[in-house]
């Protein structure tokens, strides 16, 4: 539970409750009003009820008025998209991040490459899910930026695969984290990703640069690590073209 975002265990699947100025997961309810507005008046263990178009909390209603349909990654034209800036100066030079947005990048990369050419990945997938503290362990973010990187690149078909090694493995990690490598496996994740996803595909340098700085501010190193695994795939897809 936090200000801007309540997460409700729904029979095993995650029930993310936010504020209009939290995260919007691809799966939210998201308010009205804030959280704080709210008062979410909940504690773990505390049940809700969920259903008939409402969530039932012991000091609130939160009821659905209409729903919105969550974007998702889009696939490059030629299966080829623009270009990460990378090297130094970055677009995000000067980033509060104690970890460095590419300090996962060779595993992402070597991944990526695994799963495209049939090889093996039980090593590598165990080397990532859950590895790290926090509601989003550094390593899921990183298979994040792997899966939709995939589909980015036209290699939906290959994502079966490391869905398979993944899910045996989601059991290790946070409810929350497991969620969202459900989601990205499908190609959804927050807009912000979306964003860049988009400019990717477009081509767009300009566009790319500013959505980035965007997905780098998610969390305290979720969107590097996520930036990280995206650059990995894209490393390992396109030849390495567009390192600078």
């Amino acid at each position: 539970m936090f200000p801007a975002a309540l997460y409700l265990d729904a029979d095993g699947d995650l029930l993310p409750l936010v504020a209009p100025g939290g995260l919007r997961l691809p799966t939210a309810l998201v308010l009205a009003t804030s959280g704080r507005g709210v008062g979410w008046g909940v504690q773990p263990g505390d049940e809700v009820t969920v259903g008939g178009g409402q969530v039932v909390l012991p000091s609130a209603t939160v009821r659905v008025v209409r729903e919105w349909r969550p974007r998702r990654m889009p696939v490059a034209p030629g299966a080829s998209a623009g270009h990460l800036p990378v090297g130094s100066p970055s677009p995000w030079a000067g980033s509060s991040s104690a970890v460095s947005p590419w300090a996962w990048r060779d595993d992402a990369a070597e991944l990526a490459g695994q799963v495209v050419a049939g090889g093996v990945l039980v090593p590598l997938v165990r080397r990532l899910v859950g590895a790290g503290p926090g509601l989003t362990p550094a390593g899921d973010d990183v298979l994040c930026g792997v899966l939709l990187g995939l589909r980015l690149l036209g290699q939906a078909r290959s994502l079966p695969r490391l869905w398979d090694g993944v899910r045996p493995r989601l059991a290790t990690t946070t409810a929350l984290s497991a969620a969202l490598l459900a989601e990205a496996v499908e190609g959804y994740a927050v807009p912000q990703v979306i964003d860049l996803g988009e400019a990717l595909a477009r081509r767009d340098p300009v566009g790319v640069t500013a959505a980035a700085r965007e997905v780098l501010a998610i969390g305290h190193t979720s969107g590097a690590d996520l930036l990280a695994g995206l650059a990995g795939c894209l490393d390992a897809l396109q030849d390495k073209a567009f390192v600078a």
